[in-house]
């Protein structure tokens, strides 16, 4: 569905922010994108959801394509019209805004009524519905963020991108965001999940990448990459005992890339 074949992104004449990427984030799978600052995970973001010109990045190579149709050059709004909706790290909601009016900003694209698709975020976040009347600036860090991800469910995306949805939550909310995204995909949006946070986002993901400087490092089923020492000691705070064993075990699902 979504596919970078060699995508090499560059701020000005600096080192290449993404470094010749290859990634696949297929139909219906919850896809995790791991890796510590500056590995390229905000860069990744920024070009699939038509930003990237807005902080003067260029794909300078290499293709990006979702279900079969490029993503270069195309705008934000237009990329969203196509079945993208990006949550941006953050969370960004409009604080002077009530809740009900976030959520129709976030169907902007959309042609017709959306009182349905309003009801549905309802029922996914009663919590919201209790709320709809009050300003987003007085809801909590973890209600935002619901609030966020319901105004970007509000374009009826195929796929979701949501970048670090966990960032500064307790570990409670932590544990609800994850069951959301799994929610999500099993109401039939596909999900591209970029997270600091891999523990959570590897025990919910069918699909991981790890990224390091632009490039991916490791690759495979989520399952594969929790297996493996790099992840456990990097990520997990422990060890997987032998790697090639490990690899023997999962029988080849895991890649690596050499830099």
């Amino acid at each position: 569905m979504l596919e970078l074949q060699g995508a090499t992104v560059r701020y000005g004449e600096g080192a290449p922010a993404l470094d010749g990427l290859d990634l696949t984030a297929e139909a219906g799978s919850i896809t995790a994108v791991v890796g510590g600052n500056g590995a390229g995970k905000t860069t990744l973001m920024r070009t699939l959801s038509g930003v990237l010109g807005h902080h003067r990045g260029r794909l300078v190579g290499g293709e990006v394509t979702f279900e079969g149709r490029s993503l270069a050059g195309v705008r934000a709004e237009a990329i969203v019209r196509r079945g993208i909706a990006h949550i941006p790290e953050g969370r960004r909601v409009f604080t002077d805004l009530t809740v009900e009016e976030n959520l129709v900003a976030g169907a902007a694209t959309r042609r017709g009524r959306s009182d349905g698709q309003i009801s549905r975020i309802y029922d996914m976040f009663p919590v919201l519905a209790e709320r709809r009347r009050q300003r987003a600036v007085l809801l909590s860090g973890g209600e935002q963020q619901m609030l966020a991800i319901g105004r970007g469910l509000m374009s009826e995306p195929i796929l979701l991108l949501l970048d670090e949805p966990t960032l500064g939550l307790a570990p409670k909310i932590v544990a609800q965001i994850g069951e959301i995204v799994q929610h999500i995909r099993e109401a039939g949006t596909s999900v591209l999940l970029v997270e600091q946070n891999a523990a959570m986002a590897l025990a919910i993901a069918d699909q991981g990448f790890v990224l390091g400087q632009g490039r991916v490092v490791l690759g495979g089923s989520a399952a594969a990459l929790r297996a493996t020492n790099e992840v456990q000691q990097m990520y997990l705070g422990g060890s997987a005992g032998d790697d090639e064993q490990r690899l023997d075990r999962h029988d080849g699902v895991l890649e690596r890339w050499s830099a």
